[in-house]
């Protein structure tokens, strides 16, 4: 009994030690905090103060419930010879030897940057509102200026996205600070004193960053909060976790991940052949590009199918059909050489298969990568088919499934969209022709995915 009341003992003063110095920690630092803090800031803090509420997180929703198929469907024509499946490719050849950074940089893709110092001091203390409160008075009265202008210089000058910017933050934040939660507080102030639409959350001691994005992502966690989606972009919860979140920050801008253009990388170049037969397309790709795009979030496909070619992966793609293109005599017979291109050299996975999880490539990433399932066969194609052909293609949603249709005389099946005429087009459908619709789809009318 009496090892018990020693141990209960012992707790107790444990907790009141570490009230204790947060509460020394907060006095010592609250008045110069405050006097250094702009209106806007005392405004947004009074917020913190006074706004929190408790919300229920829902899991990350799925685009397409139905399972693709683990092997493509193929289809061999009487009158050709049985085609061999397509080899695999070979894997993506490893990066070149890469100076390692100096102590005090950081490497962000294939550029070795060295931000400014940023002194905070910040408890650790994250498991109540008082806490958050008096940790963003902190960073607000820390020298944080330098690296807010140092992010904003390299956003602009590597033409940084709102998905660049935030792994930009996230990188400079992690090597700066001493525990993961000062890193997650450091990168929720920046993109506040930068006017974007974030959020924080706690519960116990984990603290969780989340951001409003104007397009609906998939497979990412969120809360609903005033009607709007936010966001955990780093993938840190499980759907069905209550936080406490605070309050709107008055005017803020929600993230747009829409792929509007290229990071500039510092280029780590990768070849890849496309072949069948006689034909080939020779490219040159950027591995870091790849790697950059390999955990974005998941969008409606609308925004792959309309994401620009990169500069290597589109001289090189212009370069390879120059050499093909007199093979063929018709606007058909090219549709069905660039088709049969990539069903017989690109290997085909699923993405659980390949990656664990559903995943949409980039052209950037196909090359990169070992193997593509229907959905980006169908970008590459149709991006292929508006690049090299100057004809309209589009995308054809099914359950389960991706093709395309381009706007081509010819038999087969057939669908109208928007007044004009298109013949289905499968990448994915193994030895198939423009007009050849997988069996399974041939009756079903598909979303049109135009861009």
């Amino acid at each position: 009994m009496l090892s018990r009341t020693l141990l209960c003992l012992s707790l107790a003063l444990v907790t009141a030690a570490h009230a204790d110095d947060f509460s020394q920690w907060k006095a010592a630092h609250e008045q110069n905090f405050q006097a250094h803090l702009s209106s806007q800031q005392k405004q947004f803090r009074k917020m913190l103060e006074d706004d929190w509420a408790a919300f229920m997180g829902r899991p990350g929703e799925v685009r397409d419930p139905v399972p693709k198929p683990v092997q493509p469907p193929v289809l061999i024509k009487e009158d050709e010879p049985e085609r061999q499946p397509a080899p695999l490719p070979p894997k993506p050849q490893p990066a070149g030897p890469v100076e390692p950074p100096a102590d005090d940089s950081v490497l962000f893709i294939g550029h070795s940057l060295v931000p400014p110092p940023w002194s905070v001091s910040l408890s650790g203390n994250y498991h109540s509102k008082a806490a958050l409160v008096a940790a963003y008075t902190a960073l607000a009265g820390s020298d944080y200026q330098a690296t807010l202008d140092w992010v904003e210089k390299n956003r602009k000058a590597m033409s940084l996205g709102d998905w660049g910017l935030w792994q930009l933050i996230r990188k400079v934040t992690q090597a700066q600070a001493e525990r993961p939660g000062d890193a997650m507080l450091m990168q929720w102030f920046l993109l506040v004193e930068m006017g974007r639409a974030v959020r924080l959350g706690y519960a116990d001691q984990q603290v969780v960053l989340l951001t409003q994005v104007q397009q609906k992502l998939y497979g990412r966690s969120y809360y609903t909060l005033q009607g709007k989606k936010y966001y955990d972009l780093a993938d840190t919860i499980d759907g069905g976790v209550s936080l406490n979140i605070h309050g709107e920050q008055g005017e803020a801008r929600a993230f747009d991940l829409a792929f509007h253009q290229h990071p500039v990388t510092k280029p780590d170049y990768g070849h890849r052949e496309i072949r069948h037969g006689d034909d080939r397309l020779s490219f040159e790709f950027d591995r870091e590009l790849a790697r950059y795009y390999g955990d974005y979030p998941i969008m409606d496909l609308t925004y792959y199918f309309a994401a620009p070619f990169s500069d290597s992966v589109l001289t090189s793609l212009q370069t390879s059909w120059t050499r093909l293109e007199g093979r063929y005599a018709t606007d058909l017979d090219k549709v069905n050489a660039l088709m049969q291109l990539i069903q017989f050299g690109v290997a085909y996975d699923t993405d659980q298969m390949q990656f664990g999880r559903e995943h949409y490539q980039l052209p950037e990433e196909l090359l990169f990568n070992p193997a593509a399932d229907c959905e980006d066969r169908a970008v590459f194609f149709t991006k292929a088919v508006r690049t090299l052909l100057k004809m309209d293609a589009v995308g054809l949603l099914y359950p389960g499934h991706v093709a395309a249709a381009v706007a081509l005389p010819g038999a087969g099946s057939r669908l109208t969209f928007a007044g004009r005429s298109y013949l289905v087009a499968d990448p994915t459908y193994i030895g198939s022709r423009a007009g050849d619709a997988m069996p399974k789809y041939n009756n079903m009318t598909p979303e049109v995915i135009s861009f």
